[in-house]
């Protein structure tokens, strides 16, 4: 379903706030359940994401899919692939 993406590529925690991206995989080392919880998120290949607010101290990042505004720490934004910045 999703590979592994490059270690070179960008990921939802390198995304800057009030930017967009599209979502271009996810990290096959993530746990299984993760994973399905980030599929029902909304966190599919080709899918919109919007990253609304960076926490200061690295704390979670704030990201909207759809109508939908979730948080998500370091350890799993940085297994998430975005590409086309906007």
């Amino acid at each position: 379903m999703y590979q592994l993406f490059d270690e070179g590529a960008m990921t939802l925690w390198d995304i800057p706030a009030k930017k967009s991206g599209l979502i271009s995989g996810l990290d096959n080392a993530l746990l299984p359940a993760v994973t399905n919880r980030l599929l029902e998120m909304g966190l599919t290949d080709g899918q919109s994401v919007r990253c609304l607010r960076r926490s200061p101290m690295n704390g979670p990042v704030v990201v909207q899919i759809g109508d939908c505004v979730y948080t998500l720490e370091q350890s799993i934004a940085d297994k998430v692939a975005v590409s086309s910045l906007s």
